[in-house]
């Protein structure tokens, strides 16, 4: 059904699909059908329709396997302040943050022996999926850095508490069209495929993309195989980017991301 849906949003067809895939159509039209697919099937899926593995994993309700699986649940926090600051950065030290994301090493210590918890899809059905998609397969986990994200990436439009995030997960609160479009932005998803995945109507018109938005999305993303020591160590290189803001600055020529010490920070908007 799932990708039924995806594929009438996109106005393609399984045909195309197996083209793009190399999976052959009658294997895709038997999971279109409804037959649970395979994990070989998901990877060559994944690239085709545009979609991280591990994501394509969750929306199908597969077990993500150990490989495709974030780092370290405890670095949401720092993940969090980081996407914020890094938000503020010119593009020039913007791109050098990235670079020092790809250039880190993939830490070999052991992950946690208890898995992060996630919300019941069978049971729930969408909403924990979307929360799922987010909390559980970024480095993030915890609900209020989940909180803080949506809102940072959609710039306050869609704030939803943690408690609001712990309801849809949970099936209390139902998915409107914000909310499924504030996921979107987080996951660097397009909106209209989540919509149509999801069954929600979005509102129209619809906003246009918005690269910054877009990019940090890509951060986070690239951040799930950083522990929480290697992303607070990025984040505090991108916090040495940061100036003082003159105390007679205006707003709107600054970007300020904190306060310290009686004085703002941040950087100048070019």
């Amino acid at each position: 059904m799932l990708l039924t849906r995806l594929l009438n949003n996109r106005r393609a067809d399984v045909a195309w699909l197996s083209s793009a895939s190399g999976i052959p159509e009658t294997e895709l039209r038997s999971v279109a059908s409804g037959t649970p697919p395979l994990a070989s099937q998901l990877d060559d899926l994944a690239p085709a329709l545009g979609f991280h593995a591990a994501d394509l994993y969750v929306i199908a309700d597969v077990p993500v396997p150990e490989a495709f699986t974030p780092r370290d649940p405890a670095a949401g926090s720092a993940i969090t302040d980081l996407v914020r600051i890094t938000m503020a950065l010119p593009s020039d030290q913007r791109a050098h943050v990235h670079r020092l994301v790809d250039q880190l090493p993939l830490e070999l210590e052991e992950r946690p022996s208890a898995p992060p918890f996630t919300y019941d899809q069978q049971k729930v059905g969408f909403g924990a999926m979307l929360v799922n998609l987010l909390c559980g397969n970024r480095n993030l986990h915890s609900l209020t850095a989940v909180a803080k994200t949506v809102a940072l990436l959609t710039d306050g439009r869609v704030y939803l508490a943690a408690s609001t995030i712990s309801g849809i997960g949970r099936g209390r609160v139902p998915l409107t069209p914000d909310r499924v479009a504030g996921f979107a932005t987080a996951l660097g998803i397009q909106a209209g495929d989540l919509a149509a995945i999801t069954g929600v109507e979005l509102r129209e018109p619809s906003r246009p993309d918005d690269p910054l938005a877009a990019e940090m999305a890509g951060l986070l993303w690239n951040c799930r195989r950083l522990t929480r020591a290697q992303v607070g160590h990025v984040r505090d290189e991108a916090e040495s980017m940061l100036v003082a803001v003159p105390d007679d600055a205006p707003d709107e020529d600054w970007n300020r991301v904190h306060h310290h010490h009686g004085r703002w920070w941040g950087t100048p908007r070019r």
